[in-house]
């Protein structure tokens, strides 16, 4: 019997035990695996934690009808190939929203002052910097932040009040404008 069997097997008596072989197993080889796709070792631990997430939550064990390696290989394959797009998505929308907002402004007024963005993002408070980027960056939804915070999302909600305001009030009119319609862009092709 394969380690893949013997995993499955151990599935039907103790899942906990079973789980934690599987994670030592193939952990560092899915990382592998994910980081040759993607070329981000960060990316590459988030797609390979999840799929192992969605194993365990989903109960994916209980009907593997082409094994158990096959599937954790396509799961996290399907996963890096999804987080691509959503990457391949997100640059194209900022583009799309930078060109626009762009043609909107005066040539001296189309700066985009990344130094006075960053210094602003960095003096918000570490979870609300945290809540804001992962919406505006990562193009998360609230809910998905919510969930992977553990947070209520209305919490998420009002942290990003909290720090569009404080973005308002610290940036030039012209940079928060450009943000704000960089974001809004986004949120509507989501």
């Amino acid at each position: 019997m394969g380690q893949a069997e013997t995993i499955l097997s151990l599935f039907k008596q103790n899942e906990e035990r079973a789980f934690k072989l599987l994670f030592e197993t193939y952990h560092d080889t899915l990382l592998l695996f994910a980081n040759q796709m993607l070329d981000d070792p960060e990316a590459a631990k988030d797609v390979v934690q999840n799929c192992f997430v969605d194993f365990w939550v989903h109960r994916r064990f209980a009907n593997l009808p082409n094994g158990l390696e096959q599937y954790i290989f396509q799961s996290v394959k399907h996963a890096a190939l999804n987080h691509l797009r959503g990457e391949k998505r997100r640059k194209k929308y900022y583009i799309a929203a930078k060109e626009d907002e762009q043609e909107n402004l005066n040539a001296d007024e189309t700066e985009w002052n990344d130094e006075a963005l960053y210094k602003a993002l960095n003096e918000l408070p570490e979870e609300r910097r945290k809540i804001f980027l992962m919406i505006c960056l990562e193009g998360m939804k609230y809910q998905e932040v919510a969930e992977k915070l553990q947070i209520s999302i209305n919490t998420v909600k009002k942290q990003m009040g909290r720090s569009f305001k404080f973005l308002r009030e610290k940036l030039q009119k012209n940079i928060f404008i450009t943000l704000f319609l960089l974001w809004t862009k986004c949120r509507k092709k989501m």
